[in-house]
């Protein structure tokens, strides 16, 4: 059955068998199949699924629907084509049975072709694999932001640089009509109308080339309040300042470039528009700060040209807080205004941070660099991604960044262009920033973001368990969003029956994981990146059950001199591991969230022998009730009887009368 079968992806979703076709006439099973077949041979969670179908609303027996769904359509292309696997289900294709597996291998090709001809000739042949945009008749908000949107992308710089290959070898007019169905489509896509206005002042057709880009620049004025970008403007210039035709006349005055065409001698071949974004989350939106950073962002799109340097959104805040989804949201929403494309690199690998010169070359072979032509230095690299840059107006999204010699070399040179850097602490030092710091959900912002994500009716049903869940998670995004999809996943589970779960402290961390979202490990993270001093101080300062501490009495607890433990204790608020606030008649006292300490403690009675710890917790008391120095507990081996091991249990009240 599997060899009979053809998928297409490209125009209407199709599926034929051994020619003939084979009707999907349901919705939600077309948009099932679209989304196995963008990730065709890779499983799919039944989480990942249920998004793709019903977005932020599922129905509370999604996944028996999913299920359900699962089962027919199984029964249509048979057991060895949708299989279900460990942890979700896939489609099995091979063997040239995808249109978008043909177009991938024949678009490879050409991209690495060096020889003109064969170049146009590879980059048509990967277009005839397709019937125009991909995904027409899908009714998945959610697969057209994400994997469709990336697929989109990446079909219309391919029809970007077939023009380009064709103009090469002069065949001008013969571009034309994709050009204006692909400008008609798309009349944003700058890059495609300087195409279009190259093509036909190349086929001498000036004044049609001249007239295109005032219908152009009227578009773009009128519907997004922006003039052309320097690509558009260069192709008008040049236009202008040259005759038209390709005949002897032309060779007086050089014609304009082909936008995207080949540099010689292996030099770069840059990429119409690079898109890279991953997939927006459409339940984790707070309206509020995001309205305020588009416009910001909207705000550099239009004073662009009065700039003198780019735009930069640092978005900083504690692990789990959403700054990646933030950035994410931000990046599409405005993404209109930045036509020369979008990018995306992560700066962290694990527990890894990767080097400058690492991040360059993934950004420049999005750009187009070709592997084999990116150079050695780190120099060289920075020198060509901002020559570039230079003159763009593109959008470029830096994610985990580490500090800001890390970030410097990667930010883009044009005032034209702008980033988006997310990273634990404020980058203070970094030039022409605004700095936004993401703190937790307000109850009402976490109670809105759980419904989106089970469903409004359940949560209604549930008032008092929603909050405790809401108070269990302590309003971190990151534990709201692992809450939301483990009840997604469990449509029999009551809201009370997970409360009760993560009721307990002892559990509550091993509850709060899901596929690979976890907040332990997203904590480890952060732990990771601290001195063995402060992880010492990180792990034994948990124990003081207390709302805050001084650094008086946090010195006491560590051993250290007072001086010393402040600077520790202030390191370990930039990475957000603890809070400061000032209290009047207190000074600064340090605090923990509650998710932090359950891990900080968690790694204390993996790590620290007894008698540290309870040499820790008894001479926090004696500070606490003003010992002389002298009768501090020493931080070694101690007897541990019985009012020692009471120790760590202090008066609650203790917390608010330093």
């Amino acid at each position: 059955m599997l060899d009979d079968l053809q998928f297409d992806v490209f125009g209407p979703l199709a599926v034929r068998r051994s020619g003939k076709s084979i009707e999907i006439p349901q919705a939600k099973h077309r948009v099932l199949l679209a989304s196995l077949l963008l990730r065709a041979g890779r499983t799919l969670t039944a989480e990942e699924l249920i998004q793709q179908l019903w977005g932020g609303e599922p129905p509370l027996t999604a996944r028996k629907t999913l299920q359900g769904y699962i089962a027919r359509l199984r029964k249509v292309l048979g057991a060895d084509v949708l299989v279900s696997r460990a942890s979700g289900y896939a489609i099995v294709a091979g063997g040239g049975q995808l249109d978008l597996d043909r177009f991938n291998t024949l678009l490879q090709k050409a991209e690495q072709s060096a020889e003109p001809v064969e170049r146009a000739r590879l980059f048509r042949e990967a277009l005839e694999q397709t019937k125009g945009t991909p995904l027409v008749d899908i009714p998945s908000e959610y697969l057209q932001q994400g994997d469709g949107a990336a697929l989109l992308e990446r079909w219309l710089n391919a029809t970007e640089n077939w023009a380009d290959a064709e103009m090469a070898v002069g065949r001008y007019a013969d571009v034309l009509p994709r050009l204006r169905a692909l400008v008609s489509e798309h009349p944003f896509r700058e890059s495609a109308w300087a195409r279009l206005m190259t093509a036909l002042y190349r086929a001498g057709r000036q004044g049609e080339a001249l007239s295109t880009y005032q219908e152009a620049r009227r578009l773009l004025s009128e519907e997004l309040g922006v003039e052309p970008g320097a690509e558009l403007r260069d192709a008008h210039r040049l236009i202008l300042a040259g005759p038209a035709g390709p005949g002897p006349a032309a060779e007086a005055e050089p014609a304009p470039a082909v936008p995207g065409a080949p540099a010689p001698a292996g030099g770069p071949r840059p990429a119409a528009a690079p898109y890279t974004l991953p997939p927006r989350l459409a339940e984790f939106a707070r309206p509020g700060i995001e309205a305020d950073l588009i416009r910001r962002l909207r705000e550099v799109s239009r004073d662009g040209a009065e700039r003198t340097v780019p735009q930069t959104l640092n978005l900083y805040g504690a692990v789990g807080v959403g700054k990646t989804t933030m950035a994410v949201r931000i990046a599409h929403a405005v993404s209109p205004l930045f036509p020369d494309g979008q990018l995306y690199a992560e700066l962290q690998s694990g527990d890894r941070f990767r080097e400058p010169a690492d991040v360059l070359g993934e950004l420049l072979r999005a750009l187009g660099v070709a592997p084999e032509a990116l150079p050695s230095e780190l120099g060289e690299l920075v020198a060509l991604y901002r020559g570039l840059l230079s003159h763009r107006r593109l959008l470029i999204v830096l994610d985990g960044a580490r500090d800001e010699a890390q970030v410097r070399p990667l930010l883009p040179p044009a005032p034209t262009c702008a980033a988006v850097v997310t990273s634990l602490e404020m980058l203070s030092t970094l030039g022409g920033t605004r700095h936004v710091r993401l703190g937790l959900l307000s109850e009402a912002e976490s109670l809105e973001i759980l419904g989106r994500i089970v469903g409004r009716e359940r949560l209604a049903a549930e008032e008092g368990a929603a909050k405790d869940l809401v108070r269990y998670c302590g309003r971190l995004p990151l534990a709201i969003r692992i809450v939301g999809a483990r009840l997604l996943e469990r449509p029999h589970w009551s809201l009370e029956q997970l409360a009760r779960r993560l009721e307990s402290e002892r559990r509550r961390l091993d509850e709060l994981v899901v596929g690979d979202l976890g907040v332990r490990d997203s904590l480890a993270l952060g732990y990771a990146a601290l001195t063995a001093p402060e992880q010492r101080a990180y792990r034994l300062l948990s124990l003081l059950e207390m709302p805050s501490v001084s650094v008086r009495v946090a010195a006491a607890a560590l051993g250290l001199p007072e001086d010393r433990t402040e600077e520790i204790l202030e390191r370990l608020t930039d990475r957000h591991l603890l809070e400061a606030d000032f209290v009047k008649g207190s000074g600064v006292r340090f605090s923990y969230h509650g998710l932090v300490r359950l891990h900080a403690r968690e790694l204390t009675f993996n790590v620290d022998p007894v008698h540290s710890r309870h040499g820790a917790v008894q001479n926090a008391l004696a500070a606490w009730y003003a010992r002389p120095a002298g009768a501090l507990v020493p931080l070694r081996a101690t007897p541990a009887g019985p009012a020692l091991r009471r120790a760590a249990a202090l008066p609650p009240e203790l917390g608010f009368t330093a």
